[in-house]
């Protein structure tokens, strides 16, 4: 039988969620984005994220073994918009899950685990950021409740 649990990651994880955002950003490069991962960096950032109280990184465990990961950061409004949903955006960053185990809801578990974090830090609105060719992911957060707001455009000079 399957098993499954949605858990903090700890700074001893900081491998382990380092290797997921790897795998994510892998899988990214079929979209050809005009930009490199820096992994060195991300694993800083991770490192960052792991330690803070604004930042939440969830690890998926399946079967027994690390297969998926979500990292999320609490941000203010920018001033220039009058909040209706108060000040604090949740942001989503990254979201992976292992193709062995992808359409058996484990997303949706990261995800809603991070929900619960948002709300418990009184975070109302909840954003992420998906690539335009990405239909699996934009599948996924319109199935979760995401709306489409904006849509980011660019060119190489």
């Amino acid at each position: 039988m399957d098993s499954f649990v949605v858990r903090k990651a700890q700074p001893a994880d900081l491998v382990t969620v380092h290797e997921c955002v790897l795998a994510l950003y892998s899988e990214l490069d079929a979209y050809h984005m005009p930009f490199e991962l820096n992994a060195q960096r991300m694993g800083d950032i991770l490192k960052a994220h792991i330690n803070s109280k604004t930042s939440i990184v969830l690890l998926l465990e399946y079967n027994g073994a690390v297969s998926g990961v979500l990292v999320g950061h609490i941000t203010k409004l920018d001033n220039r918009y009058q909040p209706t949903c108060g000040m604090l955006v949740g942001r989503i960053t990254e979201i992976y899950v292992a193709p062995t185990i992808r359409h058996k809801n484990m997303a949706q578990a990261l995800l809603n685990s991070a929900d619960e974090w948002f709300k418990y830090n009184s975070v109302n609105y909840i954003e992420a950021d998906i690539l335009m060719d990405n239909i699996a992911s934009h599948k996924f957060f319109k199935k979760m409740g995401f709306l489409p707001l904006t849509q980011r455009v660019y060119k190489t000079i």
